[in-house]
């Protein structure tokens, strides 16, 4: 068969090859022989070009030149679906560069756009799209891939489709950004992407390297029934987790031991506080509302059953909340203050923002090279535990005071600075994973006025079956990125944003209902209660509705409970 020389040409270019190759088809390969234009092994048989120069020495022995007929007959140029330009040929530099597509360290030829600059494909990307003659066994990009990473088949994409450009994507597994002109595995029905490189990797690689065992081995040695587990099931589980697994109460977990009847405690001095039994009140019979952690005592749980409560007034206590001492050693750096301000006294917690007229707990933290930082903590936030474990992430997650140059994986929103939040522990490869305290408390399901049915807390599109279309926010209507944590309905197919459905109802962990409140400004005794009317504020004219208010039912009395809302 006669050659034509331009091929020749061509190789010498390329290659500074010297010798003229011959043309073999059906040519059965030897165990290792590789192209030297793509870097695949020769196909058995296949039509390949081959140097029969052979010397005796090993740097003039060319016996091992080959390349593909397919690859010695590239064009100059090519145009390709996955990219909007055409792209050139070029030979490998000695620059440390990668496939745009599948992430490989480019070797021999490739092509690149020029006008992208960015933009480059190795042979294994671009041969088998340009209807060039190579075996479908040896390429790699499939264009439906079943993969231990996901539980459905992932779809190869050129570029990011149009529908999920939106927001920023990143892939599922090694968690860094996806680009939108690059090829990418994805599934459609839950929006779970992933680099080629990534997805086509074993699970105990992350970005093409190995795992480090001594991390796995690390975190092979904690016994993880130990540790807190969120998100918990609901808010009311949720510092008795805590406090059964730091043991603080040490008869919460031995039947045998009798709980005190009476009590004197130091939040509730005035008046003595006795053990009462929910079991034999019905349900119909009223919420009752702990005054310490301004959960409700509920009969789901039977260690809720029991609680202490004052004989003369509505001030009432679970068992647990009412054994916790006003100062206590946490740990070697944290020490407790508890603090019962006046019932209508409501405060922000610093860790979860969140509104309580609860039991307060101070501490300072001390922070090498910064000032203390003193904080205010409610119940939940003063006993969470330095490391724990969260379902939406594999590894441990510990407690960080210092400044996240990454926002939080809940929320999607910065971290500000000397802020509390949990972060990965795994170094090796870096962990990105940062979550706000208050997102991590997230429960696991909560219910809502605008549905029958429970929300749950998504912390993965994967967690929703079969929802291809975008979600949207009920309460604000804009979409959700479902790169973040939202709450849905399956049933009703409704979504909120993270903190929409909470937020919605700032003061949902205040406990209102206290009576016989004196103040100098009213000579009649006040009720503290949520305004559910548009009266003004006696002292500032503000409207008060949606307000926590001190009101006199009998002259229409009506004030808000903390000076700052009338500021």
């Amino acid at each position: 068969m006669e050659i034509s020389n331009n091929i020749f040409d061509l190789i010498e270019e390329l290659y500074f090859h010297p010798h003229k190759l011959i043309l073999n088809e059906d040519y059965h390969s030897r165990e290792g022989h590789l192209c030297n234009a793509c870097g695949l092994l020769l196909h058995t048989p296949s039509d390949v070009y081959r140097c029969i120069y052979s010397s005796s020495d090993e740097e003039d022995d060319c016996a091992h030149f080959f390349l593909h007929k397919t690859c010695a007959h590239l064009p100059d140029r090519v145009a390709h679906p996955s990219h909007q330009h055409s792209m050139e040929r070029v030979i490998g530099s000695f620059d440390e560069d990668s496939c745009s597509i599948c992430g490989n360290e480019l070797k021999g030829l490739y092509y690149i756009c020029y006008e992208c600059d960015i933009y480059k494909m190795c042979l294994i990307c671009i041969v088998p799209l340009n209807k060039f003659s190579i075996d479908p066994d040896y390429h790699r990009h499939k264009l439906t891939l079943s993969t231990s990473h996901h539980k459905h088949s992932l779809h190869l994409a050129y570029s990011l489709p149009e529908m999920y450009r939106k927001f920023p994507q990143t892939c599922r597994i090694c968690t860094q950004h996806v680009y939108e002109s690059h090829w990418l595995y994805y599934c459609p029905n839950c929006r779970f992407f992933a680099h080629i490189k990534c997805a086509t990797t074993p699970p105990m690689f992350r970005n093409g390297e190995e795992y480090d065992s001594e991390e796995y081995d690390c975190e092979a040695n904690i016994d993880e029934s130990i540790l807190v587990h969120l998100p918990a099931p609901d808010h009311e589980s949720l510092l008795q987790q805590y406090i059964k697994k730091k043991k603080i109460i040490y008869w919460l977990e031995d039947a045998h031991v009798t709980p005190p009847v009476n009590i004197n405690h130091w939040s509730h001095e005035q008046h003595q506080m006795v053990l009462k039994n929910r079991s034999g009140k019905r349900d119909d019979e009223g919420l009752l509302i702990c005054n310490g952690c301004t959960k409700s005592i509920s009969s789901r749980d039977c260690s809720d059953l029991v609680f202490y409560e004052c004989s003369e007034c509505d001030y009432i206590l679970h068992q647990y909340c009412a054994l916790l001492r006003k100062e206590m050693q946490l740990d070697l750096d944290r020490k407790l203050v508890g603090i019962q301000s006046s019932v209508y006294d409501i405060w922000s917690c610093t860790h979860c923002e969140g509104f309580s007229n609860g039991t307060q707990m101070r501490t300072t933290y001390v922070l090498p090279f910064l000032e203390p930082k003193y904080v205010k903590l409610d119940t939940e936030c003063a006993f969470l535990p330095k490391l724990i474990k969260h379902e939406a992430h594999p590894h441990l997650v510990t407690q960080d005071h210092f400044v996240s140059v990454h926002d939080c994986s809940a929320c999607q929103k910065g971290i500000r600075g000397r802020d509390t939040f949990f972060r990965c522990t795994r170094t090796r490869p870096p962990c990105y994973f940062s979550i706000h305290i208050k997102c991590a408390l997230k429960p696991l399901k909560l219910t809502h006025r605008w549905d029958p049915h429970p929300l749950y807390l998504i912390t993965s599109p994967e967690g929703v079956i079969d929802h291809p279309h975008a979600f949207h926010c009920e309460f604000c209507s804009e979409e959700i990125n479902t790169n973040g944590w939202f709450y849905h309905c399956s049933v009703c197919d409704l979504s909120f944003h993270l903190n929409d459905c909470v937020d919605l109802f700032p003061y949902s962990r205040v406990k209102f209902g206290a009576t016989n409140i004196k103040i100098r400004d009213h000579e009649h005794n006040l009720t503290f209660v949520l305004s559910k009317k548009r009266q003004p504020c006696q002292r500032c004219r503000k409207n008060t509705y949606g307000k926590p208010v001190l009101q006199c039912t009998p002259c229409k009395f009506i004030q808000h409970a903390q000076p700052d809302l009338c500021t």
